[in-house]
């Protein structure tokens, strides 16, 4: 079982987003998914729940995380986790139990400044865990642009984590998938926000696999 957790004491970085897209899409490959909730807005949650068909198990906790991971190592080969905006036991656990923390952020000077408090978590999570890889996921962003290209740079400079390749752009296609409790994929094959989250699930998948060797 893989335990992947998208963290940022920031809200609005497309945190929920990328989770749900995240389960549903290895969900459609034939992997066996469970979504994670600790957010008590429960925006993960509530949006798969409007599926007629549920692909994945969703559960929304707040408490006893590591008793629920316990329980899911024999039934799921992904555990991807959901955390509130703000940092907490929940958090800090999640973070601790997880193969790969990620962590969204958008192209803006104000958005790299306040992931300070999530990067040093991580860090003290590392010295109990020290298989935890965490790389930075450009969320919400304008592709191919200077500001970008700068923005990264000033990112990985200043925190020393990688930046992953793939990166998540500011899509309709998105919004309008969530409305219906649907991956993009499901919503439209040929959006570029389909292809985004394919690259960013071959991406994963990848550097899971550096772990186990």
């Amino acid at each position: 079982m893989k335990v992947i957790t998208l963290v940022n004491q920031k809200g609005g970085c497309g945190k929920s987003t990328v989770v749900i897209n995240l389960a549903l899409s290895l969900a459609l490959a034939k992997r066996r998914v469970v979504l994670l909730d600790t957010d008590p807005q429960r925006s993960s949650f509530d949006t798969i729940k409007v599926r007629k068909h549920p692909l994945i198990h969703v559960i929304a906790t707040y408490t006893n995380l590591y008793q629920i991971l316990e329980k899911c190592k024999l039934l799921y080969e992904y555990v991807i986790i959901d955390t509130p905006p703000h940092i907490g036991e929940v958090v800090s656990t999640a973070i601790l139990c997880s193969d790969i923390a990620i962590i969204p952020v958008q192209d803006s000077p104000l958005d790299i400044r306040s992931t300070k408090t999530t990067v040093e978590l991580i860090r003290k999570a590392k010295r109990l865990n020290p298989k935890l890889k965490a790389y930075f996921l450009l969320s919400r962003i304008q592709p191919r642009t200077v500001l970008a290209k700068e923005l990264s740079e000033v990112l990985q400079n200043r925190y020393n984590i990688n930046i992953l390749k793939s990166y998540i752009s500011n899509r309709v296609a998105y919004k309008h998938s969530l409305i219906y409790g649907k991956a993009v994929s499901e919503f439209s094959k040929k959006d570029p926000a389909t292809s985004e989250i394919a690259s960013l699930v071959n991406e994963i998948e990848s550097l899971l696999h550096e772990v186990d060797e």
